[in-house]
């Protein structure tokens, strides 16, 4: 899907969320209480989720290795270019 079909979606969905569980809480004595739990549940599960899904649209940096590593990776594993043989 497209990024900005799927931001919208969720963020309509939180929303729906938000004013659903504002209209359900005029059923109970502690209208406050419970309005107050369900909005701010949605505004915290709707930011974490805008918090992850742009740090993976826009990555700042990728994985980094020590020159070892790197070659250790490349000699061991058995799908590496430069492995001829089997390990002993």
């Amino acid at each position: 899907m497209d990024k900005y079909i799927v931001l919208a979606v969720f963020t309509a969905f939180w929303l729906l969320f938000a004013a659903g569980g504002w209209l359900v809480a005029m059923r109970y004595e502690d209208k406050g209480v419970i309005r107050c739990c369900v909005v701010l549940t949605a505004a915290c599960c709707y930011l974490v989720w805008l918090v992850t899904f742009l740090m993976q649209l826009n990555p700042l940096m990728g994985p980094r290795a020590d020159q070892m590593v790197i070659y250790a990776i490349m000699s061991y594993w058995e799908n590496s270019f430069i492995h001829s043989e089997p390990d002993p």
